[in-house]
């Protein structure tokens, strides 16, 4: 593999998955370290902005037919962004606590979620397994008794949210 190209993660191992790794997810080769390895940046899909940086075999990614802008690659190179110790000792995501569907309790009274009808202890569908700024999108309406549509499908700070064992 080159610097700078742009792969896919095909072959998930068990060393990659202990790193909340998963198929088919895209990283930028930032190194070839040895004939047979690179060191690449990998970007969490599940997650807006966590990334972790793994060395891997050359044999477990795929190039993509994506090239890396050359004004972003002169912009890398020029800056050190990639260079940085505390950047490359990240070497796992985050692990995306609740999936798509499962039933949540909110656990806090907070001004941003009673905005928009949700209370303590009011429960929810978690409505899509992908978070932004440690948020994930959960659905609190429902129908009432007397047949009228109530709640929102809001974002909540995941650390807010208790999950439902069913």
């Amino acid at each position: 593999m080159k610097k700078n190209e742009i792969v896919i993660l095909t072959k998930l191992k068990k060393e990659y998955s202990d790193k909340n790794l998963y198929q088919n997810v895209k990283g930028v080769v930032l190194k070839s370290q040895t004939y047979n390895k690179s060191l690449v940046f990998f970007l969490n899909d599940k997650i807006v902005g966590d990334y972790a940086v793994i060395e891997v075999f050359n044999s477990d990614v795929e190039k993509t037919d994506v090239e890396l802008p050359k004004q972003i690659i002169a912009e890398l190179k020029g800056s050190n962004k990639l260079n940085n110790d505390n950047l490359l000792k990240k070497q796992s995501f985050k692990k995306l606590e609740f999936n798509e569907c499962d039933f949540v309790e909110l656990i806090v009274e907070d001004e941003k979620y009673t905005k928009f009808g949700a209370h303590k202890g009011d429960t929810g569908v978690v409505a899509i397994d992908y978070a932004t700024e440690n948020s994930i999108l959960v659905d609190f309406s429902g129908i009432d008794k007397n047949g009228n549509y109530y709640g929102d499908c809001i974002s909540v700070d995941m650390k807010d949210l208790k999950l439902i064992k069913c």
